[in-house]
């Protein structure tokens, strides 16, 4: 593969993942309420992260902590994320409630259904192959 063959499949990938996040963005509005995407971000955070504080959510995104002040008082007050009762002080540990877990498993089950309809007709190898190709991209953030 030649230097340009590689920029022009590197600028594919890039154009498929915008477009992939936009069509997940406009899947996520056909829900009957709908979580931004940056609630969803925030929620699977929450919910893979036990423990997490909103400076650990800053420090994962790299994001301004008045940001994150921010997105995090408006997951509390739409009553899908709350502090940790038994914590007090600065820094309170966050977590999801039942309704912010409810809202963050019907997004994410519209998201996955997608996904299952775009994979219709692709071989197990296949779907494997993208899968362990995927993990791998994703691995090159967390080194």
């Amino acid at each position: 593969m030649g230097k340009e063959q590689r920029e022009a499949d590197i600028q594919s990938i890039f154009h498929h993942m915008q477009l992939i996040t936009r069509r997940a963005n406009s899947r996520s509005r056909q829900l009957a309420e709908p979580l931004t995407l940056v609630e969803h971000s925030l929620l699977r955070f929450i919910a893979d992260t036990p423990g997490t504080r909103a400076t650990d959510i800053a420090e994962a995104f790299s994001l301004n902590r008045s940001t994150v002040s921010r997105q995090v008082g408006t997951l509390l007050d739409l009553g899908y994320a709350a502090y940790d009762a038994t914590e007090s002080g600065r820094g309170r540990v966050l977590e999801l409630t039942e309704l912010g877990s409810d809202r963050l498993q019907a997004s994410a089950a519209v998201h996955r259904a997608a996904v299952a309809d775009r994979l219709d007709g692709w071989s197990e190898e296949q779907i494997s192959t993208f899968a362990e190709a995927l993990a791998r991209y994703n691995e090159a953030d967390s080194q």
